[in-house]
């Protein structure tokens, strides 16, 4: 295969290539495709050499890098190639920016085309040569400012030309003289000289020495995207410059070695003492560039351009001042390689025919076989790299759309039951952290439970609080119901007094009436009871509500029917527990009168039920801890001293009493008034210090609320369907807490481009 043929083959070949490359990675970047990073890191690597060579061979171009440090010779060994004196050479920098020599095949074709910076690549030379604090150039800039803009203001300009003697000066004026190259971003000049096979292009670039971080930038992006280097080198072993031009050899193309495109040229080893040291100086060079690049010696020319110049009549007269005289050249070049034959002296002595034709033999029959090592094996690694993503998600894709979709979503379905299993068991933990905390107030490890509620900072448990409200609630409706009775008094006390007031009867007919409004007022206080209890159950159903996302079905699910239903068991179940307790006491003490016969009656009537409540009698006062006993003695166990002492044991009265209730000057009226007010000071204390407990209150709050707690767990199956629901339903509370793969994506977007990958490949016969 020739090159036109190989160029055109492999053009196809890496255009299908990176087609697929580019479907593959498109593939790879879909997170939900799981293609492992290394693959697709793989592909976008390999990509970038493959691009170079690609747009070389659209192009048509084999680039030629002619490298080396500042004065190697590399403008000297050009002009020696092109047989021309053309490129400038002198004592000090004489290249200031990349020369592009290209090759063309008619003399109709040359021309020196000259790009110009623009303002912006101007302002970052003049950065960038202060970041390196490159004063000289600096203080020339300044100095040329005017030649300088003039160049940038003109911009791009072309120079036709027959001979390559034709453009030498407008050459040099534009890449070596300061006071116009510093403007000049690039020179391409066309030659038929160059070579007799198309596309060949040389870039001469500025020294890896030169200081200027640019010249290393042209260098590497330069050596990243050739075909063959040239490297001029003066001395026998690298210097550090020079290895960095392997080091970017290598990475701009890693499918092939360094040794496969590289070619050494030994310059000016007329500069050499004796004959001695240059056969000490190729060997060491030879064996220092096998050592470092595993470079064969046959790669590896020696010899001067300076002295083909001079010797073949090329040489300009800068030329002949920089390198001396020809006939002292010759003769030491003689002296040298002991070669007498003149003609030979000008060839062989000087290397320039001897690389000229290992380049060109290098073009005209090794490069098709390095372009095809080069290509092949990325092509190979793309492919392969592409066909093994293709593999890895075709297992757990489908091609076709409507497979894809379905597949995915009974995927999805799948890893959402298995991140519910494990959302279930920390929901059940947090409800149970609340419920130790705030329903019944249970130490937990480490007392951390600002996670759990807004309420985190208080320390009243849910109980706690049903008490104090069941306290609130009986002070309020005890207050409420003495206002009743003593606006009652007055019309009871003159229904009673016929013509004079009848004490018994009184007492008797203002006791029924409170009796009934007592027992409204145990209703009213069994209501309010539900109402709070109900209320700490919703607030429960709230928090489990939250566990489960604000989701509608927890409240429904768990308060069967309706809340007035709810409401309307809690206040029956409450009314039976506090009529069980507080309306024994309210017979003893408000039906009769102390020491009457139906007081002492309902006593006995009573039984032990009556002795129950001073098991959970918890108040300070004495005179209430057995209830009998104060229904016997009513209120004279608080305000009489010696009945106290007696009974008690105790001295001192409740509170400072001017008037003794024994006595007959206390009028009628106000002894029954005392009497009544006491007993029903004394059922609110009852009420307060001994019916809640007594009754078990707080353990069928507890009942209640840790039954909705148990209704809750028992339901896993029910919030299984819920969590789904609101999960298909893109609950936003739901979807913040989800991993990302079970949100809602576009499902048939991985087979959309599994598919594209596919007809790719097999475009390429590779499926």
């Amino acid at each position: 295969m020739d090159w036109k043929t190989a160029s055109s083959y492999y053009e196809t070949r890496l255009t299908d290539a990176l087609n697929i490359q580019r479907h593959a990675v498109n593939l790879a970047n879909l997170p939900q495709a799981e293609v492992p990073a290394k693959l697709k890191q793989i592909l976008i690597q390999e990509a970038q050499p493959a691009r170079r060579q690609l747009e070389r061979l659209k192009k048509r171009e084999f680039r030629i890098a002619v490298v080396g440090l500042e004065k190697a010779g590399k403008s000297t060994f050009v002009n020696a190639w092109l047989e021309c004196d053309l490129l400038p050479a002198k004592g000090g920098r004489c290249t200031f920016t990349t020369t592009q020599i290209y090759s063309v095949e008619h003399e109709s074709e040359q021309r020196l085309e000259v790009q110009a910076k623009t303002e912006a690549e101007f302002i970052n030379l003049l950065q960038e040569l202060e970041k390196a604090k490159a004063q000289e150039d600096i203080n020339t800039i300044h100095t040329h400012e005017i030649t300088l803009q003039q160049v940038r203001q003109e911009g791009n300009r072309t120079f036709p030309f027959t001979r390559l003697e034709d453009i030498r000066e407008p050459l040099k004026k534009y890449v070596a003289d300061e006071k116009y190259a510093h403007a000049v971003l690039e020179a391409r000049l066309y030659t038929n000289k160059l070579a007799q096979a198309e596309g060949i292009v040389f870039y001469d670039v500025p020294g890896l020495d030169s200081g200027l971080a640019k010249h290393v930038d042209e260098a590497q992006e330069m050596l990243s995207d050739c075909d063959a280097v040239i490297l001029v080198q003066r001395f026998t072993s690298l210097r550090e410059k020079e290895l960095e031009i392997i080091k970017f050899t290598e990475q701009g193309d890693k499918n092939v070695t360094v040794a496969d495109k590289l070619f050494v040229f030994l310059s000016r080893i007329d500069s050499l003492g004796s004959a001695e040291a240059m056969k000490t100086h190729i060997q060491e060079a030879a064996e220092d560039w096998l050592k470092r690049a595993n470079l064969p010696s046959q790669r590896i020319v020696s010899g001067s351009a300076g002295a083909y110049l001079l010797l073949n009549s090329i040489a300009s007269e800068q030329t002949k001042l920089e390198i001396g005289n020809p006939i002292k050249i010759q003769s030491h070049l003689q002296e040298l390689t002991g070669i007498d034959d003149v003609e030979i002296l000008k060839t062989e002595a000087t290397g320039i025919p001897v690389i000229k034709e290992k380049i060109f033999h290098y073009i005209n029959t090794e490069r098709v076989a390095i372009l095809k090592k080069r290509c092949e094996a990325s092509l190979n690694t793309i492919i392969s790299t592409s066909e093994e993503i293709y593999r890895l998600v075709s297992k757990n894709h489908p091609e076709n759309p409507e497979d894809a979709k379905l597949f995915a979503e009974n995927n999805r379905r799948v890893l959402f039951a298995e991140w519910w299993n494990q959302k279930w068991l920390i929901i059940k933990a947090d409800l149970q952290k609340y419920y130790d905390a705030y329903i019944v107030n249970k130490t937990l490890e480490n007392k951390t439970l600002e996670n759990l509620t807004s309420n985190s900072l208080t320390q009243i448990t849910q109980i706690d609080k049903f008490r104090e409200e069941y306290l609130q609630i009986v002070d309020q409706e005890m207050h409420n119901l003495k206002e009743e009775t003593f606006k009652k008094k007055d019309n009871i006390f003159l229904a009673n007094s016929n013509p004079e007031f009848d004490r018994m009867k009184a007492n008797y007919a203002w006791r029924e009436d409170l009796y009934n409004d007592i027992s409204k007022l145990l209703a009213t206080i069994a209501k309010q009871l539900a109402l709070e209890l109900k209320s700490e159950a919703l607030n429960l159903v709230e928090y489990m509500t939250s566990l489960l996302w604000g989701s509608s079905q927890v409240k429904a699910r768990l308060i069967e029917n309706s809340e007035d239903y709810f409401l309307s068991k809690l206040e029956n179940s409450l009314s039976v527990l506090f009529l069980r307790f507080a309306r024994p006491v309210a017979e003893a003490l408000i039906r009769g009168p102390v020491n009457s016969d139906t007081r002492n009656k309902i006593i006995k009537n009573l039984g032990v039920d009556i002795e129950i409540v001073d098991n959970y009698y918890t108040g300070n006062e004495p005179a209430y801890s057995v209830l009998k006993r104060y229904v016997k003695y009513g209120s004279d166990l608080l305000f009489n001293p010696e009945i106290r002492q007696q009974i008690l044991g105790v001295t001192g009265v409740v509170t400072q009493i001017a008037m003794d209730v024994a006595s007959e000057l206390i009028p009628p009226q106000q002894a029954v008034i005392f009497e009544v007010e006491n007993d029903i000071n004394a059922f609110a204390e009852y009420l307060r210090f001994a019916i809640f407990n007594a009754a078990g209150f707080e353990s069928y709050c507890v009942q209640e609320l840790k039954g909705l707690v148990d209704s809750f767990r028992e339901k896993e199956g029910t919030w299984t369907g819920v969590a789904m629901n609101e999960w298909l339903q893109e609950n936003p509370l739901l979807l913040a807490e989800i991993p990302k793969n079970l949100k809602s994506q576009e499902s048939n977007e991985v087979s959309k481009r599994l598919r594209q990958l596919s007809v790719a490949l097999k475009n390429n016969h590779l499926l």
